[in-house]
């Protein structure tokens, strides 16, 4: 996250209303261009395009219902616009070519900026309410990764595993507490998912990993930040039962888990086993911690998870329950990749496929925001609330009013900012909220 400046949150749903009643109190005038400066995005010679409409140009045409050729259309409502508001610059003449030109040379770390100062606005917005999730922990990041097919001819880019072909992965650090991106790391198809580093030294953070980061290194760090971390067993290890949880089943000590399949057999009516393992099969192992493993039978499977989570209060559902609460980054993925069409990227340069993806996330960005204003001024959880239907909403009210957002100004946006606002208090709540807020719930009755 950017180390721009650090807010005080609003602690009421009153200041947060007189806070947040301008567009601008999301994104200024001022926080843009400065952003601007700082990158040197911003050219002093007369454009056919200039810098702010091709930011909102890029955003909003991540958000159309069809494909990213849809561009198009987007500049249709772009010149219209501009005709109108901007008669004198005489724009009828815009062309693919002056977007593939910004593409090619509007520093894509500038968007990634932009993603950063509003992703500290939003967790502005939320406040302190929810700077502990499920009672323990500071957050709890899915870790997980997804391929994007590219066009050929980005082979020498973005490498693909396929000989000939070209992908690109995106690997993510997304905050199940927030349901935000909070890092992404962009690279070939052939990039590995440990080159991926994601743990820092904050203590107090829950990492739920998918098993293509699996290593002891990786869990050690993470003990070793006082951070904790649920992972699926990987199926070629072998783990040495040391103890047992609830004193139980002591003849399981000494043994291999591979050493006890008559006994789990015999275990599929209660459903679960809770063991403390040492997972290394090294006669003299470097990883040597002891870690909790839980079993539970399920679909005629028994499903085996290790976690460095100790306390009793989190019980092996709990402990499942908070793996599969990982689906929300896969759920993440669906959305950028179709909702947000990242899957038909156009740009043939590694710059304008950086713009495209970033483009896509600060659109998520700005419905999670929406989303956290309504929520706090309703006195729910953001996990309430269907993100597709708030897409949705602003997906049409926004891009009908696209040129609004090419005045001067950006407090031409704020009637409908308002409005918005308005709309998702009585269409945003979700018919069937998130896993996440069950757990929420039973951690905080």
């Amino acid at each position: 996250m950017s180390k721009e400046a650090v807010e005080v949150a609003p602690n009421s749903k009153e200041e947060l209303q007189k806070q947040y009643t301008s567009f601008q109190d999301i994104l200024s005038d001022e926080e843009f261009d400065k952003m601007a400066k700082k990158h040197q995005v911003e050219s002093e010679r007369e454009r056919k395009l200039w810098l702010k409409p091709f930011f909102w140009l890029m955003v909003f045409s991540s958000a159309t219902p069809s494909a990213r050729g849809s561009l198009l259309q987007m500049i249709g409502f772009f010149l219209g616009a501009a005709l109108l508001l901007f008669p004198e610059k005489k724009m009828s003449s815009l062309t693919k070519g002056a977007v593939s030109q910004h593409l090619k040379g509007t520093s894509w770390y500038f968007f990634r900026r932009v993603y950063n100062h509003l992703l500290v606005k939003y967790e502005n917005i939320l406040g302190s309410e929810q700077k502990k999730y499920l009672g323990k922990f500071k957050d709890v990041f899915a870790i997980d990764g997804s391929v994007i097919a590219l066009c050929s001819r980005m082979s020498k880019i973005f490498a693909s595993v396929h000989k000939d072909k070209a992908s690109l992965k995106l690997n993510t650090k997304f905050s199940i507490r927030t349901a935000a991106l909070t890092k992404l790391q962009v690279g070939s198809g052939r990039r590995h998912d440990s080159k991926f580093a994601f743990v820092t030294q904050a203590a107090g953070i829950l990492y739920i990993v998918d098993l293509g980061y699996w290593s002891f290194g990786l869990m050690q760090k993470i003990i070793d930040a006082g951070s904790f971390f649920v992972l699926r067993l990987k199926s070629n290890c072998n783990p040495l039962i040391v103890r047992v949880v609830h004193k139980d089943y002591p003849h399981l000590v000494g043994k291999r888990l591979s050493e006890i399949n008559d006994f789990l057999a015999q275990q599929t009516g209660c459903g679960k086993i809770d063991l403390v393992v040492q997972l290394s099969s090294a006669k003299k192992p470097r990883f040597q911690a002891e870690i909790r493993l839980v079993g539970l039978f399920h679909e005629d499977v028994w499903h085996f998870y290790v976690t460095n989570i100790f306390d009793i209060a989190f019980t092996p559902q709990h402990i499942y329950d908070l793996y599969a609460a990982r689906w929300q980054v896969e759920i993440f993925f669906d959305i950028i990749k179709n909702v947000l069409a990242l899957q038909h990227i156009i740009s043939r340069t590694k710059n304008g496929i950086m713009v495209e993806i970033y483009s896509a996330l600060i659109f998520h960005l700005l419905t999670l925001i929406l989303i956290a204003i309504t929520a706090k001024q309703e006195n729910r959880s953001i996990h309430e609330f269907s993100f597709e239907g708030t897409f949705k909403v602003l997906q049409g009210v926004m891009i009908s009013h696209f040129h609004r957002f090419l005045q001067p100004s950006l407090a031409a946006v704020d009637e409908i900012f308002q409005a918005l606002i308005r709309i998702i208090s009585h269409m945003g709540l979700s018919s069937k909220p998130l896993q996440t807020f069950s757990l929420e719930q039973q951690f905080h009755a």
